[in-house]
């Protein structure tokens, strides 16, 4: 899977490099520019599942309709029962309830790759070989003392932070060692291994030369790179603020979000209850232990989705409807569900009705009561060849003629 990420970052980092440049390496610029760039993208995903929601709504009355009829009944069969009808309603609707939960599913790699892309900034901005950035970093920690809490992002994104200075970038120019071994895996722009380490290090001096660095200042005195669990101060209220924007952002989302009555019930249940504050405060304590930056865009993201689901919400508008409007909705699927079973029953009588005459023929009792033979009365015949009219009374005559010729 992480694979499939850093495939994905990889397309994406040019994404990255434009907005640096379009915003002149301001990196909280550029951080805004590529969130928004993002849920532009994404847009056609959330109009989908706006889609799905708004059919959702409007099969709410059968769905109320349907649990009403279970209502009190907290037994599992019957629960069984009402959801296999619900899904059958589903199914006859045509309404899909993965259909929802794919654009989430389409998403959740992209956001984890811009993950990627945000926590190595030498890599994915400034175009770094692997190899290039080890030594970059190693001559960074030399010179500054710099030992970051353990995490690979905190190193990268406050090296990066630092050579945005001139001073600072000649500094760690100056520090890079004359002699030593050439890294494993280390290439030139086209590809070619180094034939030693005086080309090696000429190639990474000109490549530090020449490449501009996004600037982590943000207002001119907020800086990006700082990590709030190694400088406790005001930096500090930066996992606090995010945590507020998450947590007020999913609150206010749910206003523009139809949730189905089986949705809304669960929302009380505490267990849910405590998530929705659950996953705020743990993106706190990985703010407080991370870059700041990568708390910022946690915050570009929930502001920019709860601007889209409002404006998902006027776009596509779900269906709201009164007590009275339910209440008539919930008689009118009452009485669908009652003449459909009525015709179904009246069905079955007919289908039984019929068996039962076919049986007692079958038996020899005769033709039942209210049996009509398919071809109607003209069809039969008399039992004997008689014929009938003067021709028949002749005939009689002459049989009884005979018969007195026998008896003399």
């Amino acid at each position: 899977m992480s694979a499939l990420f850093g495939y994905l970052a990889e397309g994406l980092k040019y994404l990255m490099i434009f907005c640096d440049k379009i915003t002149g390496q301001h990196y909280w610029l550029s951080l805004l520019l590529f969130a928004l760039i993002i849920k532009i993208v994404l847009f056609p995903f959330g109009i989908k599942q706006q889609k799905s929601q708004q059919k959702l709504a409007k099969l709410r009355p059968k769905e109320e309709a349907i649990r009403r009829k279970y209502k009190g009944q907290t037994d599992q069969e019957s629960m069984r029962k009402m959801n296999e009808e619900i899904q059958v309603m589903y199914r006859e609707e045509k309404y899909s309830q993965f259909g929802g939960c794919l654009p989430l599913l389409v998403q959740m790699p992209v956001l984890f790759s811009l993950y990627y892309i945000i926590q190595n900034p030498l890599h994915y901005i400034c175009r770094f070989g692997k190899a290039q950035i080890e030594v970059i970093m190693e001559t960074f920690h030399r010179i500054t003392g710099y030992a970051s809490s353990g995490t690979y992002q905190n190193l990268t994104i406050k090296t990066t932070s630092f050579l945005n200075d001139s001073a600072n970038l000649q500094s760690l120019i100056d520090a890079i060692p004359v002699d030593g071994t050439v890294p494993t895996g280390a290439v030139d722009a086209a590809g070619n291994s180094f034939a030693d380490y005086t080309a090696f290090r000429a190639d990474l001096v000109s490549q530090l030369s020449s490449k501009a660095y996004p600037n982590f200042k943000m207002f001119g005195f907020i800086d990006l790179s700082v990590t709030p669990s190694e400088k406790i101060w005001w930096y500090v209220l930066v996992p606090l603020v995010t945590f507020a924007i998450l947590w007020g952002t999913t609150k206010l989302q749910k206003k523009f979000t139809y949730q189905s009555p089986a949705t809304a019930a669960q929302a009380n249940n505490p267990t849910m209850k405590m998530m929705e504050f659950g996953m705020p405060a743990l993106s706190t304590v990985i703010a407080f232990s991370l870059p700041s930056a990568l708390a910022l865009y946690w915050i570009y993201q929930n502001v920019l989705g709860l601007g889209q689901q409002i404006l998902l919400s006027k776009m596509f508008p779900t269906p709201k409807m009164t007590d009275a409007e339910l209440k008539e909705a919930l008689r009118e699927a009452d009485r669908q569900a009652y003449e459909a079973k009525k015709a179904e029953e009246k069905k079955k009588k007919s289908i039984h009705e019929e068996d039962r005459m076919m049986s007692e023929m079958n038996r020899g009792t005769g033709v039942p009561e209210g049996w009509v033979e398919p071809m109607g009365p003209s069809s039969s015949k008399p039992a004997d060849n008689t014929p009938k009219g003067k021709k028949s009374k002749a005939i009689g005559r002459a049989d009884m003629k005979n018969d007195k010729k026998g008896d003399e």
